[in-house]
């Protein structure tokens, strides 16, 4: 299937929202996806999707592999959202406030972006001080849905990313860089529903940066959850 990734969702200047790009595989996916990045993937260009077999694909560039995808089972311990208020008064010390934001034009966390262009979660710190878990309240628009309002799978994803990656930079860790993404989308997410998105540091192992983001209902039920792999960004 030839495709392309629209200027649109970038997510750093001049290359694909890591989050929207790992969604582009979740159609028809019956359980949890490994999405692994291996380069930048370029704006307004064709690119190619191939189907392997057996849940496994390919992003190509001519003969450049770009991304590729596989079914696996998501290990994640998800700790207890944060209340609607608590997450709505996070954004507030979001990294997406300052100095114009991590990355400005982010597709999913550029607060410059105009509403129902961009998704616009700014994600910060859950306690005063607290480096370990980050959260947004995100409300995702018609733009972003399907016929009968359901959230497509590629932008419940990509509001998965940039919050795992916050729970890094609010404790002075520059993780800006998605190398993988594991996900799992439980249950559909509806248009115009006031959402809660929280991410939480799991781990450090060298350069590596492990990060777990989730993406809970009005009513508090896990609509869906990830695991990431960041890589440090130097500014």
């Amino acid at each position: 299937m030839n495709l392309q990734v629209d200027r649109r969702f970038a997510g750093p200047p001049s290359m694909g929202h890591g989050g929207y790009v790992a969604g582009l595989f979740a159609a028809g996916a019956d359980g949890a996806v490994q999405v692994t990045l291996r380069r930048p993937i370029p704006l307004d260009t064709a690119l190619r999707l191939e189907d392997l077999g057996e849940g496994r694909r390919e992003l190509r560039q001519g003969d450049d592999l770009l991304a590729e995808a596989e079914p696996v089972v998501l290990s994640l311990d998800v700790p207890a959202p944060p209340t609607l208020s608590e997450a709505q008064a996070a954004e507030a010390e979001s990294p997406s406030h300052r100095g114009g934001g991590v990355h400005p034009a982010c597709f999913g966390c550029g607060v410059g972006r105009d509403a129902g262009d961009g998704l616009r979660i700014a994600a910060g710190p859950v306690r005063a001080g607290g480096a370990s878990q980050v959260a947004a309240t995100w409300r995702p628009g018609s733009s972003f849905s399907d016929a009968d309002g359901i959230v497509l799978p590629q932008f419940v994803v990509a509001a998965l990313d940039c919050p795992g990656a916050f729970a890094f930079i609010v404790d002075g860790r520059p993780a800006g860089l998605l190398g993988r993404i594991v996900f799992d989308l439980h249950h559909p997410a509806a248009a115009g529903d006031t959402h809660v998105v929280t991410g939480w540091q799991i781990g450090i192992e060298g350069r590596k940066h492990f990060a777990g983001t989730a993406l809970f209902a009005p009513d508090g039920s896990l609509l869906a959850a990830a695991r990431a792999t960041w890589f440090p960004f130097s500014r």
